[in-house]
């Protein structure tokens, strides 16, 4: 794992994570203001509470399909991010996730059901957010469990759209 605070306040602008972390823990890039790039390796399983907080720089951030949990303000701030994408193999995700993360302007969910741990507030202050995107094959019995977990989350006005999401080999 990268430690607690490791590269707390630094300034740099990308990271290339090595494929033998499988966590990010706690505070790790926290206020890495510089931060515009960084490169998640499938190892990684965790991204701990506030990894990435207040990285206001970070436009670019790739969640591997490994990664089970995304912690309480893993993102927080990060008002640079425009995009999203949530792998089917998150369970977890903390709350105040991605808070305030005011760039955002879409989501999109690879999986066929919500997180099981899926909190209210992690999208809150997220006021650009205009789309969350789901496949276009869930069943009638998934794309009802999706809305009711994405109703008291996004913003008014905030569609939810269908597509396929299936990568082209």
């Amino acid at each position: 794992s990268i430690g607690d605070d490791a590269f707390a306040s630094c300034h740099i602008t990308s990271v290339d994570i090595p494929d033998s972390v499988t966590v990010i823990d706690s505070w790790t890039f926290i206020e890495c203001t510089d931060l515009t790039s960084v490169d998640i390796p499938d190892s990684v399983t965790s991204i701990a509470n506030g990894a990435f907080s207040e990285c206001r720089s970070l436009t670019s951030v790739t969640i591997p399909d490994g990664v089970t949990s995304i912690g309480n303000n893993a993102f927080y701030r990060c008002s640079r991010l425009t995009s999203i994408t949530i792998p089917d193999s998150v369970t977890s995700i903390g709350g105040r996730a991605f808070y305030y993360c005011t760039g955002l302007t879409s989501v999109t969910f690879m999986g066929k059901e919500p997180p099981s741990n899926f909190s209210s507030d992690s999208f809150s202050g997220c006021t650009a957010l205009k789309t969350v995107y789901l496949s276009d094959d869930l069943t009638e019995e998934e794309q009802t469990a999706w809305e009711n977990a994405l109703k008291t989350m996004i913003p008014e006005g905030c569609t939810i759209e269908y597509k396929n999401l299936t990568p082209d080999p």
